[in-house]
C-alpha cells in the first residue's frame, strides 16, 4: 500500500491534545504500514483545511459538515475505550485505501 493517506488532527488549540493524539494515530499508520501526512489544527481552522483530506480526526465534539470522515479520538486523551477508537480507525484506513 504505497498511497500517502492526508489526515487532520484537530483540538482546541491546535497544539496540545492534538499533539497526542497525533502520536497514537501515527502508531496505527506504522502498524499498518500505511503513509499518512498528518497536519495539527484547531477544531475552528477544520473548515479552511478539509479540502484534500482523507479523514480528520478530533479530540472533541465537532458538527460541521466535512468531505471525508470524521472520527473523535478523545480516548486517546482519557484512556477510555481506547482500543474501540483504534479498530475504527483501522477500519476507516482500510475503507478508504479500498477506494
Amino acid at each position: 500500500m504505497n498511497r500517502l493517506i492526508n489526515a487532520m488532527v484537530a483540538c482546541g488549540s491546535g497544539i496540545a491534545t492534538s499533539t497526542v493524539a497525533a502520536g497514537n494515530i501515527q502508531e496505527i499508520f506504522d502498524e499498518l504500514g500505511v503513509r499518512v501526512q498528518l497536519t495539527k489544527c484547531s477544531i475552528s481552522d477544520i473548515p479552511a483545511n478539509s479540502d484534500g483530506m482523507d479523514i480528520i480526526f478530533v479530540t472533541n465534539n465537532y458538527r460541521g459538515e466535512v468531505p471525508c470522515p470524521i472520527i473523535n479520538v478523545t480516548s486517546f486523551i482519557t484512556g477510555i475505550k481506547k482500543d474501540k477508537t483504534v479498530e475504527k480507525i483501522k477500519e476507516t484506513i482500510l475503507d478508504i485505501l479500498k477506494n
